[in-house]
């Protein structure tokens, strides 16, 4: 990938211009919203709820969340605002907080046109069980600071130091600067500067991008589908059993493919740099120190650890699968979530094993006709996967 710094100017120029700025303390401080408890249809959604008779597992494939909750209501059952990415304070800082705060991150896209509302990121406050929305936002390269949506999937994430990565399909990789969260007017269900005031569609923060890195080449229209041309950027997460700590694209395909080069999708693993949580650039280019193909496909969260490969099976209404496995070797399976997504580990204590976060997507059946309230977030022990 091709590393484009050019935004970062820009969002300078924007920090300037709108004047106010905030930290993610002071936006914990803030937040406006509840987590709540699961409740029995949300609970449906769990590992441990696994009711799969068609591919039965036994009780000792059967994993168990240590930690879960849910979302206010007014998030866990809106239909627009959809959760895909996860990574939290473990990946920003190898003590496991920021600051005094344990936090987790969450990306939603807004699956609706005109406008298309973007990205936001939930920070949650897991002590005080509290969280609060930011939108993200692409400053414009125009002479009066000013900014526009992000309109991605944000499959996944990752929050290393002060930057956030965000997964682009088709492009790479999105980077926003946790040191340039903004305050705006939430008065306005616009976006971008109008008259003396700055909106971003009702949400009082925007988090500005700073960069992007971007394939040599990748699809362009439609639905991204992987190739030995391009990969399909779906999930993100950062590995730091590592030297250096390894951020890790995982890839989505439908299916298997006959073509080797693809078969069930692709990981593509990037070294950080230590001091800059940037990824190492080889003659000016973040290249993979690594790609292995899945054997198996449909999966919506990689991550790894110490050698192993966690990966995440998405389904729609039914229980799905833990895959595990090292490289060349075969694949373990156990009991996943319905709808799980993107995968963050909170590392234990001197970074050792800790707990498997996802989040799960689904408040509705895909066509959007009925309610079936499987949102949930959750983790489990890594070392129950094995």
């Amino acid at each position: 990938m091709t590393p484009d710094w050019s935004l970062q100017t820009y969002a300078e120029k924007l920090q300037t211009a709108v004047g106010t700025t905030t930290s993610v303390a002071a936006l914990l401080r803030d937040a406006n919203r509840d987590i709540a408890s699961c409740n029995t249809a949300q609970q449906q959604a769990l590992p441990e709820n696994y009711d799969r008779t068609d591919y039965p597992l036994s009780s000792d494939q059967i994993l168990r969340s240590s930690e879960k909750f849910c979302w206010d209501p007014g998030d866990s059952k809106v239909a627009y605002w959809i959760p895909q990415g996860v990574t939290g304070s473990a990946d920003a800082d190898k003590d496991g907080l920021w600051g005094e705060n344990r936090v987790l991150l969450v990306s939603w896209y807004y699956d609706q046109t005109a406008p298309n509302k973007g990205v936001r990121i939930s920070f949650v406050d897991i002590k005080n069980r509290k969280y609060r929305h930011v939108l993200l936002v692409e400053p414009t390269k125009t002479a009066t600071p000013d900014f526009k949506a992000v309109p991605i999937h944000a499959g996944g994430i990752a929050w290393l130091n002060n930057y956030l990565y965000v997964a682009d399909t088709k492009v790479g990789l999105r980077v926003f600067d946790m040191d340039r969260l903004l305050e705006v007017s939430d008065a306005q269900d616009s976006i971008g500067k109008s008259g003396n005031a700055y909106y971003a569609h009702n949400y009082k923060y925007v988090l500005p991008q700073v960069a992007t890195y971007r394939q040599p080449a990748h699809a362009t229209s439609g639905v991204c589908v992987p190739s030995a041309t391009w990969m399909c950027f779906s999930s993100l997460s950062l590995d730091r059993s590592t030297t250096p700590d390894t951020l890790v694209v995982g890839e989505y395909r439908n299916g298997r493919s006959t073509d080797t080069a693809v078969d069930g999708g692709r990981v593509a693993r990037y070294q950080i740099d230590a001091s800059t949580r940037q990824p190492v650039l080889t003659n000016g280019k973040a290249v993979p120190q690594d790609v292995v193909t899945m054997p198996r496909s449909n999966i919506q969260g990689v991550q790894t650890w110490n050698g192993r490969y966690y990966l995440g099976r998405s389904s729609n209404r039914n229980h799905s699968w833990m895959h595990t496995g090292s490289v060349g070797g075969t694949t373990d399976s156990n009991s996943w979530a319905i709808g799980g997504e993107d995968l963050y580990h909170e590392h234990g204590a001197n970074e050792t094993a800790g707990k498997l976060w996802t989040v799960a997507e689904h408040a509705w059946t895909e066509d959007g006709s009925t309610f079936i309230d499987r949102r949930a977030i959750f983790a489990v022990p890594l070392s129950s996967i094995g």
